[in-house]
């Protein structure tokens, strides 16, 4: 059973995180490679406030979430502003995801540094020296609590998956996707293209440090190590294999991209091999991903009310149904 719980653990967190790729990549357009980062930020961040300050689980996550969301103005202003799109985007991305995971690696070496220094800049930043050093570098952040579950991942999934769902069908939601057609006709219908791209950008990261902080409070520590490449490689496969502008199709995906390498662990070196031959037929034969162009919402839900309630009813004949 532990096992299992730790499959619907594991793959609740990939699916928050995939579904905030899916609103900055499947319905804005911009493709991103570095949603790792955005992890390693809210997942550390929320882990102090918890551990170094006592701030309350729930609230913690969030602030973990609000900072990821704040540092992606740091790659997301210059990039946008310089009207960065596609590849040159993603290349962006990455630079900034693996510029987080290796700066967390030294985190150790530079609090040493700062508490040794004497005088000057080393003074300056003395505070945080002790907290970096906490941080453990390449040893990780260590002796975390781990309050999370699969009760709390169930319920972070549905409200995840809620607010995703009220982002896109909103106006907001409405602009990205008029921005994944075509910018320049988007421009001219009156979307503001830097406020737009921001919004997608922040609510995405959001979601990341969210993910983040449930897989520190799940595993009571945090690595850089978790934060790779192959990471974001996960979210991304995610939602192409999932569906371009689809929020179901990523959650279906998400959580097959964890079940799938536990299936087939003697073959785990050669996973990111079977991604990318997974990617080239997807894109042959389906384009648009599994789900593509298919929106969640909650029709069955009334279709099925409507039919029991037909059924409850008593024809002309004077017999029920």
């Amino acid at each position: 059973m532990g096992y299992i719980n730790t499959i619907i653990i594991l793959g609740g967190i990939n699916i928050i995180a995939a579904l905030g790729v899916a609103i900055l990549t499947g319905y804005t357009g911009l493709f991103t490679i570095g949603h790792a980062g955005f992890m390693a930020l809210g997942g550390y961040m929320s882990a102090i406030f918890v551990k170094e300050l006592g701030v309350p689980f729930p609230i913690a996550l969030l602030l973990g979430g609000a900072f990821a969301g704040l540092c992606s103005f740091i790659i997301g202003y210059p990039a946008f502003r310089s009207e960065l799109r596609g590849d040159y985007f993603a290349v962006a991305t990455l630079g900034f995801s693996e510029a987080t995971r290796l700066l967390l690696n030294n985190t150790r070496s530079l609090g040493e540094s700062i508490n040794g220094a004497e005088g000057g800049i080393g003074m300056l930043f003395k505070p945080i020296g002790p907290l970096l050093v906490k941080l453990g570098g390449v040893f990780g952040y260590m002796n975390l609590p781990g309050p999370t579950n699969v009760l709390v991942v169930v319920i972070a999934v549905i409200l995840a998956l809620f607010f995703a769902h009220m982002f896109v069908t909103s106006q907001y939601g409405k602009n990205c996707i008029a921005i994944s057609q075509d910018e320049v006709a988007a421009q001219m219908m009156g979307v503001n293209l830097l406020k737009t791209k921001m919004t997608a950008l922040f609510i995405s990261a959001f979601y990341a440090g969210v993910a983040g902080g449930l897989m520190a409070f799940y595993f009571a520590y945090l690595t850089p190590s978790f934060f790779t490449l192959t990471k974001s490689s996960d979210l991304l496969a995610a939602v192409v294999f999932g569906g371009i502008q689809s929020l179901i199709g990523p959650v279906i995906t998400g959580f097959i991209l964890v079940v799938f390498p536990e299936l087939l662990r003697t073959f785990a070196e050669w996973r990111l091999i079977i991604y990318g031959f997974l990617f080239v037929i997807v894109m042959i034969f389906r384009p648009q991903g599994l789900l593509g162009y298919v929106e969640m919402n909650f029709a069955f839900a009334s279709v099925w009310w409507n039919k029991l309630r037909r059924r409850g009813q008593t024809p002309q004949g004077g017999q029920p149904s």
